[in-house]
């Protein structure tokens, strides 16, 4: 009886020790994981530049009054539709300008209008309607300028005109070739 005793012993000495150990660094993992769960969820998520504002902007659309609402989210479907990789660089930051500040900071501009800061507007004679449509109005055709203007498919194509006149042009018999000519 005594042997199998010592034999138990030893085997849950051999085979238990392992287990107890892994289970302790087991848990000791899972605490440390709460903690840092913990302290993640304590701190604010940091902000990614352009991300949360361009974020915000349809947010802040919804709360704006019907006639224009339906504007801002034109223009934001409009930014979001734009073909910004044939688009030139001047193009492409004034597209992102307008979406992640731009736009944002409008809406927030009307939005946080106080009852007392509407009557100022209206004592100066502007509506902050009025104000909240022309400055719409001003980012819309900044933005429909932009996609108008491709600057760098207009340069692209007539370079690309300018070199098959110079390959392709005939060559007059009784005339000396020019030496760009003779290259091809």
């Amino acid at each position: 009886m005594e042997d199998i005793i010592m034999s138990l012993g030893f085997f849950a000495i051999v085979f238990g020790f392992p287990l107890v150990r892994r289970e302790m660094k087991h848990r000791h993992q899972m605490e440390r994981l709460r903690e840092e769960r913990a302290l993640q969820a304590a701190q604010p998520a940091p902000e990614q530049p352009g991300q949360t504002l361009s974020g915000d902007a349809p947010a802040l659309a919804l709360r704006i009054p019907e006639p224009h609402r339906l504007y801002v989210l034109a223009l934001l479907c409009r930014l979001e539709d734009a073909p910004l990789a044939g688009l030139d660089a001047r193009a492409r930051y004034l597209l992102a300008q307008v979406r992640s500040e731009e736009l944002p900071a409008t809406l927030r501009a009307y939005l946080n209008l106080t009852p007392a800061a509407r009557q100022q507007l209206n004592a100066q004679g502007q509506n902050p309607e009025e104000l909240l449509r022309e400055q719409l109005e001003l980012m819309s055709q900044g933005v429909e300028e932009a996609l108008g203007r491709d600057s760098a498919a207009a340069d692209r194509m007539l370079a690309q005109g300018h070199y098959l006149r110079q390959k392709f042009q005939p060559i007059e018999l009784g005339k000396p070739v020019a030496a760009e000519r003779r290259k091809s």
